[in-house]
């Protein structure tokens, strides 16, 4: 053969492959019209095209339609302005039958109505893939979804591929789409069709994962009128509080939370989500026990009991330590409940330490129980610096207020390192027990201070009282009475006990029956404490334990202030009074002698 005749034939080859891989325009009628009624019959879809169609042989047959508009008849689905490829299948082809191997749709704009997606005849949809011949492959690109009935749901920039090869092989989809704002990864779902449309168990996978963080389950499930799913799972986030804001869930403590996971065991009914054994991580604090999630109730409840070695709940008590304004006055910003009781939570907690801001707990055993617009935080018992404390505080939010409530009693504390660890000075040192109960209403921190009442008691046993000597200063003001104000500071007064009751009404505090006893001196207080303008002006008048007639009026200390710069000071009165020379200065006057 020359080499004209194969030049020649390679020459022809070439033009047929050309011809064979170009796409050629189709008409309305002919193959358009075929895949038209394919998939009208085969997948209940209504095609119309608005704009070109071609079809290509090579690499593999397919046809390409833009401009389409793809419908369900029941207005359950509708995709608009899209681009509709097909490749066909070769052997029906042959024998003159179109059928669709891959179907990918582009540039749509998808609209869609999740309830009536859920009416469909799902089960009688994949069971048919047992008979008839259906694509292996779906491919959704560069397209939007919006939802008529879930308007906040829109999806942008949705890239999924969808491959079921055979009614017997599971079917497998991996994607991405845009959700407000956040690229939203499907990292993995796998799942077999056909046993899930015949109610019966099926291997199911499911992995999601954003910047935030990730949800993962694997396991099996079953559909149905008893749907229900038992595997593993985990959830996590690099930070709850914005998972919150983005997903727009109302989560109990959901702002105040920054990283979390949950993983362990999962049953999921329509009752019931539950983690009959479960590992949560808090930060960098890990929990072990039981969660649940209730939802047959109007709102869902999430209950739980949970136990850690150590725990850092310091986030979740920080809206306390916030209740102050820069300039040290109690702040006037409104108190929002709504935003940490959005669902109902009754957990309980242990742990073997716990950090509360500033506040360290052991052996602490604690529940919280949270309704709308209602937190009540119960502390069943923990070990405070060598004693013991158990309280409860509630908020409970009215219509235009709220109302809080504390009480609580302590026994054996060592009240020098608990000032210490909360930042104030040693100036007392001993075995403190006692009780308060509080209680107060408002709309802001101040409201609530101003509109206090309540009541408490606290005794302290076998201290000091640190930076003054007591019995030092009144021997020092027996001797040098106007003088004795310069030098009464230093020094250390132990005492036997020391007690004090607060009376507080309208947010202003009556010292009752407050006493300490030494060994040689004795010292009484009273005065008010307000717990609204947080100051106090108390006067402690300071005797010997063994008074003699002949002894001056006892040295009196005004005590007054604010609560974060108390001045102690000898009153003026009382140093003078023990000065021989001016003390009939104070005496009272004789009575003038009556007229003859």
């Amino acid at each position: 053969m020359s080499r004209r005749v194969v030049f020649l034939i390679a020459l022809a080859v070439l033009v047929l492959l050309g011809a064979a891989s170009a796409p050629w325009t189709l008409t309305p009628g002919g193959l358009s019209a075929a895949v038209t009624e394919h998939l009208r019959d085969r997948y209940g879809l209504e095609l119309a095209v608005g704009g070109r169609s071609t079809f290509a042989l090579l690499p593999t047959p397919r046809v390409k339609f833009e401009g389409v508009t793809l419908s369900v008849p029941t207005q359950s689905l509708k995709a608009d302005k899209a681009t509709l490829r097909g490749e066909l299948r070769i052997l029906p082809l042959l024998f003159g039958r179109i059928e669709l191997g891959e179907v990918a749709l582009s540039d749509a704009s998808v609209t869609a109505s999740a309830n009536a997606l859920r009416s469909l005849d799902w089960s009688g949809f994949f069971k048919d893939r047992e008979n008839e011949t259906y694509a292996r492959r779906l491919v959704i690109a560069t397209s939007s979804v919006q939802w008529s009935d879930l308007p906040e749901a829109e999806l942008r920039d949705v890239n999924i591929l969808v491959n079921w090869s055979d009614a017997e092989d599971p079917l497998y989809a991996v994607g991405s789409a845009v959700w407000r704002g956040e690229k939203v990864m499907v990292d993995q779902v796998s799942f077999d069709p056909l046993r899930l449309a015949s109610n019966e168990l099926s291997p199911l996978a499911l992995s999601l994962s954003a910047g935030f963080g990730r949800i993962a389950f694997q396991g099996e499930a079953q559909f149905g009128a008893d749907p229900r799913f038992t595997g593993q799972s985990l959830i996590s986030t690099t930070s709850l509080r914005d998972f919150v804001r983005w997903s727009g869930l109302s989560l109990p403590f959901g702002p105040l939370t920054q990283a979390i996971s949950i993983e362990g065991d999962l049953s999921i009914n329509r009752r019931r989500i539950s983690w009959p054994s479960v590992a949560v991580t808090l930060g960098a604090d890990k929990l072990d026990g039981t969660l649940s999630v209730r939802l047959d109730m109007d709102r869902p409840v999430i209950a739980g009991t949970l136990a850690a070695g150590a725990i850092n709940l310091s986030d979740f008590v920080q809206p306390l330590t916030q209740t102050r304004a820069g300039s040290g006055a109690w702040s006037d910003e409104l108190i929002n409940l709504s935003q940490v009781t959005g669902s109902d939570l009754d957990l309980r907690l242990s742990a073997s330490k716990a950090q509360l801001g500033r506040v360290r707990l052991g052996d602490m055993a604690a529940s919280i129980l949270v309704r709308p617009g209602r937190i009540e935080a119960s502390l069943g018992r923990a070990d405070f610096h060598d004693g013991t404390l158990k309280g409860r505080l509630a908020l409970i939010a009215q219509e235009s207020s709220i109302d809080v409530k504390s009480q609580g009693v302590f026994d054996g504390v060592n009240i020098a390192t608990f000032l210490s660890d909360i930042g104030q000075p040693r100036w007392i040192t001993g075995i403190a027990q006692g009780q308060f109960a509080f209680e107060g209403s408002g709309a802001t921190p101040a409201e609530v201070m101003r509109q206090s009442q309540g009541r408490s008691s606290v005794t302290v046993k076998q201290g000091e009282l640190v930076g003054i000597a007591l019995n030092d200063a009144l021997k020092r003001a027996e001797k040098r009475p106007l003088s004795a104000s310069l030098s009464w500071k230093g020094g250390r007064t132990p005492f036997d006990q020391a007690q004090a009751q607060l009376t507080v009404n309208d947010g202003v505090g009556e010292l009752v029956e407050a006493r300490l006893n030494a060994p040689s001196v004795s010292t009484s207080l009273h005065g008010r404490v307000s717990l609204a303008e947080r100051s106090l002006q108390v006067k402690a008048e300071v005797s010997p334990m063994t008074p003699s007639p002949s002894l001056a009026p006892a040295l009196v200390f005004d005590v007054s202030g604010g609560w974060d710069d108390i001045a102690i000071t000898p009153e003026a009165r009382s140093l003078i009074e023990r000065s021989g020379a001016a003390r009939p200065l104070f005496r009272p006057e004789a009575p003038l002698a009556t007229a003859q």
